[in-house]
């Protein structure tokens, strides 16, 4: 009876308090990708990585910019890294038309670290470009 009151009491313990660094510290959850989102999202990244035309510095996180007619592409990628890149905020904004840019804003604690470590490939494209000009 004493061990079952003690389990409880960690347990309730647990559940009232918030959660721990480690949870709320972005992380990749592939687990939370279905096989057709991870071969989705293998579709996407070269198609997108080419569509790529800038890179903004933000406070907590990074802003990049698209060519425009990959707005529904774009789209369809955050909806997947969304599910597994937690818990950053991703924002997609389109600027006023004709011409205004396509940005995708990826925040939140800890972000530029982790962005650093996981979209490290599409950086390396948007430099080879950048290169080129």
């Amino acid at each position: 009876m004493k061990l079952l009151v003690t389990t409880l009491c960690v347990l309730l313990s647990a559940l009232m308090s918030g959660p721990s660094e480690a949870e709320t510290r972005p992380h990749c959850n592939l687990a939370a990708l279905t096989a057709a989102d991870k071969a989705r999202d293998r579709e996407l990244i070269p198609v997108l990585a080419a569509a790529l035309q800038e890179r903004k510095d933000l406070p907590d996180g990074y802003a990049y910019r698209f060519d425009q007619r990959v707005l529904k592409l774009l789209g369809e990628w955050v909806e997947i890294e969304a599910k597994c890149c937690q818990p950053l905020t991703y924002e997609v904004a389109l600027e006023p038309q004709p011409g205004g840019g396509l940005w995708v804003r990826i925040t939140g604690r800890d972000a530029k670290e982790f962005i650093g470590l996981e979209f490290a490939p599409l950086m390396v494209k948007l430099a080879a470009k950048d290169a080129q000009k």
